[in-house]
């Protein structure tokens, strides 16, 4: 039973993930055989430890952390030891547990056991016939990119374009209202583990396009133009942070050496083109620095314009919200290619990184991040 169940696994995967190793001992299968799966080695110790090892993507990933991914099958219900190790890098992530790949849980705190030095991390998992996937943060690949889209294209104000291809020619979607004198820009996952910031994306543009009357309002003076997946080559190869060209995209700002961010970059040459001004990009991420969320922003003296906009608007947040901390961290530009950088410099206007911590609760982003949108629209309508 347990073969049959590993041919039946590997006959049905895409073809992109079958150069993951997998491993099995008669009762016990491990493999990463999945659209955003991540297994470097697996194999079974002499005391039944399944020891599976996950590296970085690439030799230029300068921050020390991989992601971690994969599925355990068993021939029956039994509890599973598994131990994994990062010999390049450290255990960033809390894993997240799921029966079906679209539901997850954080594993209970019970059955993790992390080194001292966060070399490695020992898992106790009950598992049985229906199988567990491991990840290190919620799968949200291109079957949930595909949903989201479908989505959007419904929404009577808003049209989808494929805009370019990545590396690995997977398409570039856009999302966008009608052209207005005036544009906001919400970017989404270009660092692929940095999921809790795609999920305050969608939730946040679910709020702009809603039917709210400041909404409403809100829509008839901006134009919306969403980038949902910047990086999909790096989400379905299991990617902690570069695209396929080893490149990290929010590095790439300026130079735009990827045909990712060159493909942004047209489209900002077609809106000017349009007579279309952006006044203030979001841009989506996920910190380990932070344990709610934190703004990187422009300072007070870069005179961004709108004036005042982002202590403005996380003020009225604040005024809102008493049980949900963030932080505020205003910093001048700086020569790093990112897209903070690169939109301040080049147009002068708010450019902020929106950064959700990498263990918030997800219910707090699905609850606060409505209060973050709304206060957004009412800051942007009273600006001149």
């Amino acid at each position: 039973m347990t073969c049959r169940f590993v041919l039946i696994v590997i006959m049905t995967l895409p073809a992109l993930a079958l150069a993951h190793p997998s491993c099995e001992n008669g009762s016990v299968a491990i493999d990463a055989h999945f659209e955003g799966g991540r297994l470097d080695h697996c194999e079974f110790s002499a005391d039944e430890v399944v020891e599976l090892t996950f590296r970085a993507e690439d030799y230029r990933v300068s921050d020390a952390f991989a992601w971690f991914s994969f599925r355990v099958a068993t021939d029956g219900p039994r509890e599973v030891k598994i131990k994994l190790q990062f010999p390049d890098s450290y255990a960033r992530f809390w894993p997240k547990l799921s029966t079906d790949g679209r539901n997850w849980i954080r594993a209970p705190e019970y059955g993790v056991e992390r080194s001292e030095v966060g070399k490695s991390m020992t898992l106790t998992l009950d598992v049985d016939e229906t199988g567990l996937w491991v990840s290190a943060q919620e799968l949200l690949t291109s079957r949930y990119y595909d949903d989201w889209l479908v989505q959007l294209d419904g929404h009577f104000e808003l049209e989808t374009e494929i805009i370019g291809e990545s590396v690995l020619g997977r398409p570039i979607h856009l999302a966008s209202t009608r052209d207005k004198r005036e544009a906001v820009l919400l970017l989404g996952r270009q660092h692929p583990v940095e999921v809790p910031g795609a999920i305050a994306m969608r939730t946040f543009v679910d709020v702009v396009m809603g039917n709210s009357d400041l909404a409403r309002e809100f829509r008839e003076r901006y134009m919306l133009v969403i980038l949902p997946l910047i990086n999909p080559d790096g989400v379905a190869l299991g990617h902690a942070r570069h695209n396929a060209g080893l490149t990290d995209l929010n590095r790439d700002w300026g130079p735009f050496t990827q045909p990712e961010t060159q493909a942004v970059a047209a489209l900002l040459e077609d809106l000017e083109a349009r007579d279309v001004a952006p006044r203030l990009v979001l841009d989506f991420h996920a910190t380990k620095m932070w344990p709610t969320m934190i703004f990187y922003t422009q300072t007070p003296d870069d005179d961004a314009r709108p004036r005042r906009f982002s202590s403005r608007w996380l003020d009225s947040v604040d005024e809102r919200i008493d049980n949900f901390e963030f932080k505020h961290d205003p910093r001048p530009p700086s020569g790093q290619g990112n897209v903070k950088n690169y939109f301040f410099k080049r147009y002068g206007i708010p450019a902020i990184t929106y950064e959700m911590g990498d263990e918030v609760d997800r219910s707090a982003i699905i609850e606060h991040t409505p209060v973050f949108a709304e206060e957004m629209m009412r800051t942007m309508l009273e600006a001149p």
